[in-house]
């Protein structure tokens, strides 16, 4: 036999060999391989049709892949297999957005009732805007033992000035050592920004900005009444609460009310800002306006936390709520003065314009509510709705307000590399839809299911961890004599 003929029959019993190796070990193959699937979990979502909330874009049957907490691939469900051991969910008219997150939360002691209160809305992530530290340890230890909660960013302590009172998230200070000592306390708990409110004083907030900044922390909150909105726009500041400040800032009349007007309380700091919106200044604006943009500062308008506080009921909604909270409400409403009530209306009359002039002028904003029961008809998850829906009638598209809670918080956060958005790579949180958003902002109410870091929760499974509550009626509580608000001169005027 030739050497080249050795050499053939050589290859072909080594194949043979391989073959035979192969068939053997076949089945020890495959189990290593089916315990390498075991050892992660597959999500697929079938038949959806995707919502761009970038574009505006609506992507009809799409299968979504989620592996463990990401999603893996996107494709038509025509052509993309499935695994027989995927877990499968058919979204055949459903309509897919990223989760929600509402930017302005105030946790405290209720979290029992907030976390089932915000998965069930879909509400996948919230900032927490306020606590104090015990709360916090409360919240963390119970995600850790296993409660089912939305992403959380919390804040820590809000820092403040003037007279103390009995505020359990506020810090007040007086020098700019106790200043800069409130920022290392927040950031060794853990704050992933820093909480200013609005009667912190110049220097204060000067040494709390630069002190964060040593953190890598953004400083966010009420605008302190000594500071001009131009001034914390250039130093940093991240996201303004509540516009709070912004009529001031857009009014011919900014210097005359710095020196002259009093902004001791809310009271007269939204007495302020109602002057200062009947000499609105269109440059001045512009010239503002810009500088938001170009600095990255977010306003957040919360124009849920003034609507509530102006109804003169108990919301039907607030089944969700803990009776005795309610009853807290009915007294708050009951007791609040005839003149706090006007103003509010006020308010709610022009806070609508602001949101439309920074629209137009391309200024992008945060979905936030200031949900707490410190507040009245504040009702975790459902709130984020009724703001959305509020934004829209301020001129915002379903598009623009979808994007306050989904895009733009992501931007904010500088994480769009894993949030915002319904892309490959990017980690699962998900809303099911039964209607298109985009039609229809009250449409983000149509909850089919919620994925959250990739695990699915059906509708039927978010509603039955909800506690429902009979809902109180105003007139059935009387206000108590010796309650200090049942004074009828008394300003209780106040948001988060």
């Amino acid at each position: 036999m030739s050497l080249i003929r050795r050499k053939r029959c050589f290859k072909k019993s080594l194949a043979g060999v391989m073959a035979l190796m192969i068939v053997l070990t076949g089945c020890v193959n495959s189990n290593s391989a089916n315990k390498d699937h075991e050892s992660k979990q597959m999500l697929v979502i079938q038949h959806a049709t995707i919502v761009d909330v970038k574009s505006g874009k609506l992507t009809k049957d799409q299968t979504i892949t989620i592996t463990d907490n990401k999603i893996s691939h996107i494709g038509s469900s025509d052509e993309t297999d499935i695994p027989d051991y995927a877990k499968v969910r058919d979204a055949k008219g459903q309509y897919v957005i990223p989760g929600l997150w509402d930017m302005h939360v105030h946790l405290e002691e209720n979290y029992k009732n907030a976390f089932p209160l915000l998965l069930a809305n879909g509400v996948t992530g919230v900032r927490e805007m306020g606590a104090a530290f015990k709360n916090i340890d409360q919240w963390n230890t119970s995600i850790q033992a296993g409660m089912v909660a939305p992403r959380l960013l919390y804040a820590g302590m809000t820092l403040n000035g003037g007279p103390a009172d009995d505020a359990p998230h506020m810090r007040y200070l007086k020098t700019e050592e106790e200043a800069r000592e409130a920022v290392r306390l927040n950031a060794e708990k853990g704050a992933s920004h820093i909480k200013v409110y609005s009667w912190l004083p110049r220097p204060l907030f000067l040494a709390v900005m630069d002190e964060a900044k040593k953190f890598n922390l953004p400083v966010v909150g009420h605008l302190p009444v000594e500071v001009r909105a131009s001034e914390a726009i250039q130093l940093g500041f991240k996201s303004i609460e509540h516009m709070h400040g912004l009529f001031i800032a857009t009014s011919s009349m900014e210097d005359e009310i710095f020196k002259t007007a009093d902004m001791s309380d809310l009271l007269g700091y939204s007495t302020a800002e109602i002057k200062a919106s009947s000499n609105y200044d269109p440059k001045k604006a512009e010239k503002l306006f810009r500088s938001l943009k170009e600095k990255g500062v977010w306003p957040v308008p919360t124009l849920t936390a003034y609507l509530n506080m102006a109804k003169t009921e108990i919301d039907s909604r607030s089944k969700y709520v803990p009776t005795a909270v309610q009853e807290s409400w009915a007294e708050i409403i009951r007791a609040t003065p005839p003149e706090q009530t006007e103003l509010v209306h006020v308010i709610n009359s022009l806070n609508p314009t602001m949101v439309q002039k920074l629209n137009d002028a391309g200024v992008p904003m945060l979905a936030g509510t200031d949900s707490s029961y410190e507040l009245t008809n504040m009702i975790y998850g459902v709130t984020l709705h009724d703001e959305l829906k509020l934004l829209v009638q301020s001129g915002l598209t379903p598009l623009q307000a979808l994007q306050t809670a989904t895009l733009n918080p992501a931007k904010y956060l500088k994480r769009e590399q894993d949030l915002g958005t319904v892309e490959v790579g990017k980690l699962a949180d998900l809303v099911l839809l039964n209607k298109n958003p985009l039609e229809d902002i009250n449409n983000t109410t149509t909850i089919s299911a919620v994925v959250l870091d990739g695990k699915l929760m059906e509708k039927q499974t978010l509603d039955q961890a909800v506690k429902t509550y009979p809902v109180v009626k105003v007139a059935d509580i009387k206000v108590k004599p010796t309650d200090p608000n049942a004074a009828s001169n008394k300003i209780i005027l106040h948001n988060h």
